[in-house]
């Protein structure tokens, strides 16, 4: 979700503008703040840049769940190039302007997702005021945007692997060994106005095994951005090599606890396996929060999860009645069950507004849904992203809406459908 994306630089509309090499220097930005208030940019109040408030709590109000996350993306293309590299994560307008206005930068690259594309054009229109030599790459989801190349003024518009992008075009070794950086998974948390005092935090370090995923549900956005149905991209691929970043994460950030951030870690069973006999053999004793499809669950004995630390999962239970490969034949509420009886919590995700959801279903839909007792849910609309097996379908129709009836800057997924639905 968080990683810079890309395209093969042969299918691009402009070659760099400045030699690049070894030697040149990098800045990698995410969209300038400030954020989640109505602004000429195209920030929305109804959209805070905080995903548990904005997907999972946001109707507890005051005891809604706080926190924010960093631009994990960009701290690992920077952890994963030797060429000089600066990171701006979260600027204001001003310390942006400050720092290109202030260094000579060969390449920089932004980062947003599709509501920030006001942002990413302003800031492209000031790379060029302040650095017209440079090499302006976007990535992000954003980068899935039709025609984004001709809507900004960009020299790279990159979807895929950002690290081995930004290897190749730097002239650096793409396959070397990937780094991986100190990531606090979450950072400002926070309840009722109150900050969550650091003693009492169960913070975690932040593990990036892998990104996109095979199965490729027709509306995610990320396997689409990763490969789509059948592909994705291991940055690690066995279990001693994740077992020895997660040593080394353990010793620098003095922390046991991991979320993983993989759209589905536990796909991979071998590699999942062979870290269960490495943390049993050196007795360690870890917690993991995972994302995880229900059949990708279904392959583990509920000893397994438990001896792996699993202590939090996110399983997209979709909607009732659907038709999802990754949900066929489950009986999601006993699986639910199941793994809250193990002192596993579940985050549920379901969908509101499949193809077949009406009015007159909808009531039974969101108590289906309810009836797991999931320790958190998340609801979502189902929204039509770029790229994506749905948009491609809903556009051949033709029911997709255009930037004259949606403003690209709502949330669609939390708040509107961004098609002509058939029934709602």
């Amino acid at each position: 979700m968080f990683i810079c994306t890309v395209h093969d630089p042969s299918s691009l509309k402009a070659q760099p503008r400045h030699p690049l090499g070894s030697r040149a220097r990098v800045l990698l930005t995410s969209v300038f703040g400030p954020y989640a208030q109505d602004d000429e940019y195209g920030s929305r109040l109804n959209n805070p840049m905080e995903l548990f408030h904005n997907q999972v709590t946001r109707v507890q109000g005051v005891f809604s769940l706080r926190m924010s996350h960093r631009s994990w993306g960009l701290m690992l293309i920077q952890a994963n190039i030797d060429a000089p590299c600066t990171c701006l994560d979260f600027p204001t307008l001003d310390r942006f302007i400050e720092e290109i206005e202030n260094n000579d930068y060969d390449i920089v690259g932004i980062s947003s997702i599709l509501s920030n594309f006001r942002k990413v054009k302003k800031m492209c229109e000031l790379i060029r005021q302040h650095l017209p030599h440079a090499t302006i790459v976007v990535g992000g989801h954003l980068a899935n945007l039709d025609d984004l190349d001709r809507l900004v003024d960009a020299d790279y518009v990159v979807r895929g692997d950002g690290v081995r992008w930004f290897r190749r075009i730097l002239g650096e070794d793409e396959n070397k060994p990937i780094r991986h950086p100190q990531i606090l998974a979450g950072i400002g948390m926070r309840t009722m106005g109150v900050d969550v005092p650091h003693r009492f935090r169960h913070n975690a370090a932040t593990l990036i095994p892998s990104v996109g995923c095979p199965i490729g549900c027709n509306f995610c956005s990320t396997s689409a951005m990763f490969g789509g149905k059948g592909h994705f991209v291991n940055f690690y691929q066995t279990g001693d090599e994740l077992f020895d970043i997660m040593c080394q994460l353990e010793k620098q950030m003095k922390m046991r606890v991991f979320f993983i951030m993989d759209e589905n870690f536990l796909l991979q069973r071998k590699r999942a396996l062979r870290l269960l006999e490495l943390m049993r053999k050196n007795e360690k004793s870890w917690s993991l929060h995972v994302f995880a499809s229900a059949n990708a669950l279904k392959m583990y004995t509920m000893e397994q999860l438990v001896g792996l630390g699993v202590t939090m999962v996110w399983v997209g239970l979709e909607s009732k009645d659907n038709q999802y490969s990754k949900l066929r034949d489950i009986d999601t509420l006993s699986l639910v069950r199941e793994l809250q009886s193990h002192g596993i919590q579940v985050v549920g995700s379901t969908i509101l507004g499949l193809e077949y959801h009406t009015p007159e279903n909808i009531d039974e839909i969101i108590d289906y849904a309810v009836s797991h007792n999931t320790d958190f849910h998340q609801f979502s609309l189902y929204v039509a992203l770029p790229k994506t097996p749905l948009h491609a379908e809903l556009s051949a129709k033709g029911v997709v809406k255009n930037f004259t009836e949606i403003d690209i800057a709502t949330n669609p997924g939390e708040h509107c459908f961004n098609f002509r639905h058939a029934h709602i």
